[in-house]
């Protein structure tokens, strides 16, 4: 029998893995070790101009173009676990900060840090937690009510982003997905902060970002939530520029670069979109009309038989079959001209594709 000694045969060994403490530890390996990480969906607003969804300007409106420029998706998922699992907030129920231990470092967050840090935009009007609208007079139903656009069909709550206007679909997504990231399920409602952020950029207010992406990341140091972790490349970024060395720890790029406009349109079920054209059996699009100046086959038959008739009596049959055959090969590419106009109208996705194959 091996001899029960204590010292050869410890209960528990702790290895801090960078933390601090053995708690925040344990904290780390039962909630946060396996968590996932939110994926980077790297579209840009002006893909919907095609579409007179004037996105871009409700995010100019608001201050963030910049958040869509030089944009980096690689992440230490490590780092960015070990960030939410040790972040512990400042006192007072709406923190000025937080503190956090990756790799031994202590870090200080505030939302000045992570605007310097990240080139966030700083300048605007703040708000940041849920509690704060009511005290600066922001109405959040008659928000909701003002943003929204009755299409005829029922929605079973008031805060459905369905009930919005197209373009404001399209910024909600955004919110959701790509600038606030949080879980599918809750994207699906309007929450107070998307209707502010919304509101504003309607009335052409800048916003604060380095603020809600502050008061954003707090939610997600609950032991209690279990969904992906956002923020990831942005973490990795912050903790190279406070000194932290990621070079010998493993970095991943987690882009979901196969998403286009016409997907999204398609997933927040906006009024737009489908343009791709029906051919009818007479080989003309359905929405063909002959004072169209964008459709040009019609006019061109019509000219070549008037033609044709004046000299049919000085023509041979030979060259008129030429010139039927001939007249037939223009008309057919027209219509190939004008078919693969709208197929890049329509940004070259087929209403028949299929989405990717990922929840977004």
């Amino acid at each position: 029998m091996a001899p029960n000694n204590p010292q050869l045969h410890p209960a528990a060994t702790f290895n801090n893995h960078g933390f601090h403490k053995p708690s925040r530890y344990l904290r780390y390996l039962n909630h946060f070790y396996n968590r996932p990480l939110y994926p980077s969906f790297p579209i840009q607003p002006s893909a919907f101009r095609k579409y007179d969804l004037d996105v871009p300007d409700l995010i100019h409106k608001l201050g963030w173009d910049s958040l869509f420029e030089n944009q980096q998706f690689s992440q230490c998922p490590e780092g960015v676990r070990m960030f939410y699992a040790s972040l512990k907030c400042g006192p007072g129920s709406s923190p000025s900060f937080f503190t956090t231990v990756v790799y031994n470092h202590e870090i200080r967050v505030t939302a000045s840090l992570l605007a310097e840090t990240l080139d966030l935009p700083c300048f605007g009007s703040s708000a940041a937690p849920d509690d704060d609208f009511p005290s600066i007079g922001f109405d959040y139903g008659s928000a909701i009510e003002s943003l929204s656009y009755d299409i005829g069909r029922y929605y079973p709550s008031k805060l459905s982003a369905g009930r919005l206007a197209d373009k404001f679909k399209v910024l909600h997504f955004f919110i959701t997905r790509i600038l606030l990231p949080r879980s599918i399920s809750s994207g699906e409602l309007v929450h107070p902060a998307d209707a502010w952020i919304m509101v504003n950029a309607r009335d052409g207010v800048n916003l604060n970002f380095s603020t809600l992406m502050f008061a954003h990341m707090i939610k997600y140091g609950d032991e209690n939530y279990s969904g992906p972790l956002p923020f990831g490349p942005q973490i990795t970024r912050l903790l190279s520029r406070v000194g932290i060395d990621l070079r010998d720890k493993r970095l991943v790029c987690d882009v979901r670069e196969d998403l286009h406009a016409q997907h999204i349109l398609s997933r927040v079920d906006a009024q737009v979109g489908r343009r791709k054209p029906v051919i009818c059996s007479g080989g003309e699009s359905a929405d063909d009309t002959a004072d169209d100046p964008k459709q040009p086959v019609p006019a061109l038959v019509e000219a070549s038989s008037a033609v044709l008739n004046r000299q049919i009596t000085a023509i041979k049959r030979k060259e008129l079959a030429g010139l039927e055959f001939h007249a037939a090969r223009i008309k057919m590419a027209k219509e190939s001209e004008l078919s693969n106009t709208q197929e890049e109208e329509a940004g070259g996705i087929s209403d028949y594709e299929s989405p990717p194959e990922y929840d977004f």
